[in-house]
Order: structure tokens, then sequence, then C-alpha cells
């Protein structure tokens, strides 16, 4: 298995976890779809940024940047995700409503919106996705760099 494919599955069972957590303890409806948008964020930011950034050359600088990106974009792509998701839910069934029983916002203006609730997702989980994002890319790279030593 490629190794920009072995960091995104790792950092998708984090954004798995933490989408479960979510779901189970906040107060509210929908946020079950944490479950299943924050794991494909962190799968997608997860393995483009390994991808373009580690490349072949696994420098620890570069595993490290690799790292702190996927921590920190994973949260923006997890709110764009859901609302893509909400409006398609809202589209097909006329479901998916927010608390007011208003259409959730349009994807454009949720580009912008994103940021918003991003830094706040950051505030709670950033320091948890960030740093695990960087062990496990260091802990993948010394064990696929073990793996190719003859």
């Amino acid at each position: 298995m490629k190794t920009w494919l072995k960091f995104g599955l790792i950092n998708a069972f984090l954004g798995l976890v933490i989408g479960i957590y979510l779901a189970l303890t906040a107060i509210g409806d929908g946020y079950s779809a944490f479950a299943i948008g924050a794991p494909i964020a962190a799968f997608l930011t997860g393995c483009l940024f390994w991808k373009l950034i580690v490349k072949e050359k696994s420098s620890r600088r570069r595993v490290v940047f690799t790292g702190i990106l996927t921590g920190i974009f994973s949260h923006y792509l997890t709110f764009v995700l859901i609302n893509i998701g909400a409006n398609i839910c809202y589209w097909t069934t006329g479901k998916c409503t927010d608390s007011f029983g208003e259409p959730p916002a349009n994807v454009f203006l949720m580009l912008g919106g994103a940021f918003i609730f991003s830094f706040f997702s950051l505030v709670f989980f950033g320091w948890l996705t960030v740093a695990y994002a960087i062990v496990t890319g260091l802990i993948l790279k010394r064990v696929e760099n073990k793996t190719y030593v003859a």
C-alpha cells in the first residue's frame, strides 16, 4: 500500500473517532454528520498533502509540515463536506433543514463560513488533530524507511 494512502487512512481513523464523539456528546441535531464528514476530510487532506509535499523525499521537516496542514485543513474541509451533504439531502428529500426549518446555507456561502466554524473547531480539537497527524506521519516515515532497508 502506498505511504500517502496509509497516512490518509490513519488520519481518517482519528476523524471517525472525533466524529463519533461529537455525534454522541453534542447537544442538538445533525452532529451525526461529523461521523461521516470528518473521516472523509481527514483522509482526503492527508492523502493530498502527503502526495504533494512529502512525495518520495520524506524529510522530517516535510512530514511535520504535512501533519500541520492535514490537521488544520481537515477541519475546513469537514464543514464544507457536511454542508454539501446537507444540501444534497435537502434537494433530494426536503429534509436536512436547520433548527428553524430553513434550508442549509448554499455551498458558496459555506465556503467562507467554513473558516469561522473551522476556527472554533481548531480551538477544541485542532491541538489533537495536528499533533496526531505529525506524530503518525513521523512514525509512518520511520516504519517505511526501515521497510525499504535491505
